[in-house]
């Protein structure tokens, strides 16, 4: 039992060691590498390429890890869930869009029904017909494409949400950092 407990241990916390944080820096720059030590002032991080450098507390804004945000600015932890919201807008923009080449077919038709009754009349192109209702056709075809293309891009676009998950107390000694979390 001993020896699956250590499996299963050592399992989870591979991904902790070799995932890297990101720290963002107020001037929006960003690191991507390990804090190996918390400073009095500082922050030491190992970069991805291996070099060590120090960055000031005062400058950090926000370190990043996996699908969890410190943001250290207001205090707050959060937790970024990534979604695809594929089918229900897959679906809306179907559904716009075949309404959409609808409304054009039927502009189509009412445009053909409005020449003939001008050709059998024979009036000119000065005859307006006030049943006509191919521009209002026209314009809900165009609208619905519109929605439907829209509906469409944000079908594949991630959408991400960030769910708050506690405020930070964080306070350094010389020799310690305490982390709590209060809900």
């Amino acid at each position: 039992m001993k020896k699956v407990t250590a499996v299963l241990i050592i399992i989870f916390m591979i991904p902790q060691l070799l995932s890297a944080d990101i720290i963002v820096t107020r001037d929006n720059n960003r690191y991507s590498g390990k804090v190996i030590k918390i400073l009095k002032n500082d922050f030491a991080v190992k970069l991805d390429d291996g070099t060590v450098i120090i960055i000031p507390k005062k400058k950090v804004t926000q370190i990043i890890r996996n699908n969890i945000i410190l943001d250290l600015d207001q205090g707050i932890r959060y937790f970024v869930e990534k979604r695809r919201p594929f089918l229900p807008f897959l679906i809306l923009s179907a559904a716009t869009g075949i309404y959409g080449f609808k409304k054009f077919k039927d502009y189509k038709d009412h445009k053909d029904q409005a020449d003939a009754l001008a050709a059998q009349a024979g009036l000119g192109d000065e005859y307006q017909n006030l049943n006509d209702q191919s521009k209002r056709d026209l314009a809900y075809g165009i609208v619905s494409t519109m929605f439907s293309i829209g509906s469409f891009y944000i079908a594949l676009r991630p959408l991400e949400v960030k769910v708050p998950m506690g405020k930070i107390n964080l306070s350094m000694q010389n020799r310690s950092v305490s982390l709590a979390l209060h809900f």
